[in-house]
């Protein structure tokens, strides 16, 4: 196998009085056997697998760049967007060469979600130095807040042109229009976020005992698992029990407030949670008790399932934490300052969380959709190959030509 990697110079002074290099992370393609040609085709006319944008360099949380400036973690990770991006799209315009006759390429492009969740910048409540709380409001940096609106302009760049690189692979027809049909989808939106939650804390406070109550989060969404009998392995928490910590819980969610003037923009208390959504229970002596599901609970949801409102997000939470600006003194504080900016993973039908999709080709007519869903995506594929759906699609094609 081909395993590579790369450096960049940040810095180098004339006399040499100062040198800094970046060495990023040694990458390859493994080499599964169902797709080993290929993966020695790549290596062979494209290259090792380049390092992609790596979040914790800019984030301060990767070993070694304690000595370099903001600006040159900044100009790391644009090297590594620029480069990324491009190296992925040789790769799919390698695929579309070596298989001209294919009837379906997918290929996705990293950019620009990478730079959304680093350089989004645009609440006067972030901390423009995620290390000092007090650069909100008027202590921002507003020559960053610039840099930043840039960085995210590279990015979009940079996606541009591998969509732009692959329509001049499938070539024009006199009006411009690609021979072959492409769909331009993403699959979510971004917001800005000025505040880390740590719910493991505000659960405590509340008196949840957590070997009966554990939450798992991922971005500002959260699965409340109970300790039910006869469901989890040594589960301590009988029906009955569970039944009222459920809506204990719930009614700790809808009462979690914030309160610091200085993040809740003139009102008495933000509420920080948006929905909250609990596993129905129809039949407390059902053998399906605890796996009963809905149109928000999933068979492995949380017995509660919560989002947070813009601005929150349970990730971003530093080492050792940064309180805000105006919050008490705590050892277990539930907020904090975050190390990153941007996040997705809300409510998907706030306007902030819209997905893009773009659509040319042959097939293809001129006009506007008002709405197009993830799940519609697949079928519309399917639609424009000519193949039927299979009773398990879900979704519905999406009117190309009307």
């Amino acid at each position: 196998n081909k395993v590579g990697t790369s450096f960049y110079v940040t810095n180098l002074a004339p006399d040499l009085s100062a040198v800094r290099i970046a060495r990023y992370s040694a990458n390859f393609i493994p080499r599964n056997q169902a797709v080993v040609e290929d993966v020695d085709d790549i290596n062979n006319n494209v290259g090792f697998w380049l390092p992609q944008p790596d979040f914790r360099i800019p984030e301060r949380l990767s070993p070694g760049f304690n000595n370099f400036p903001d600006t040159e973690l900044e100009a790391i990770y644009q090297d590594q967007v620029r480069t990324f991006v491009d190296y992925q799209t040789r790769v799919a315009l390698r695929g579309i060469s070596q298989h001209p006759d294919a009837d379906l390429v997918l290929t996705y492009i990293e950019q620009p979600d990478g730079s959304g969740h680093q350089f989004l910048i645009a609440d006067p409540r972030q901390a423009t130095d995620f290390r000092n709380p007090n650069t909100i409001g008027a202590g921002q940096d507003k020559e960053k807040i610039q840099r930043y609106q840039q960085y995210l302009q590279t990015a979009y760049q940079a996606a541009d042109r591998a969509v732009q690189g692959i329509i001049e692979a499938v070539g024009t027809d006199t009006k411009g229009r690609p021979n072959s049909n492409i769909i331009v989808v993403s699959d979510h939106g971004f917001a800005p976020f000025h505040t880390a939650v740590n719910l493991n804390n505000y659960l405590s406070n509340q008196g949840f005992d957590n070997k009966k109550v554990r939450a798992v989060t991922s971005g500002p969404a959260v699965n409340v698992y109970i300790n039910l009998q006869g469901r989890e392995p040594d589960g301590t928490v009988n029906r009955e029990e569970y039944v009222t910590l459920q809506q204990q819980i719930v009614d700790a969610l809808a009462k979690f407030v914030d309160t610091n003037p200085n993040y809740i923009l003139g009102s008495g208390a933000e509420l920080v949670f948006d929905k909250i959504y609990s596993r129905p229970v129809s039949d407390p002596n059902s053998s399906s008790f605890g796996l009963e599901t809905n149109e928000f609970i999933g068979q492995d949801s949380g017995d509660v399932f919560a989002l947070m409102k813009l601005g929150y997000n349970f990730d971003g939470t530093q080492n050792p934490v940064v309180q805000r600006l105006g919050d008490a003194s705590s050892n277990s504080p539930f907020f904090s300052v975050p190390n990153f900016y941007g996040a997705h993973g809300y409510d998907p039908t706030l306007p902030e969380m819209s997905a893009i999709f773009y659509a040319a080709g042959p097939d293809i007519g001129r006009g506007t959709i008002s709405q197009v869903r993830n799940i519609d995506i697949a079928p519309t594929i399917l639609q424009l190959l000519g193949v039927d759906a299979a009773e398990t699609v879900e979704g519905t094609a999406i009117t190309l030509n009307p």
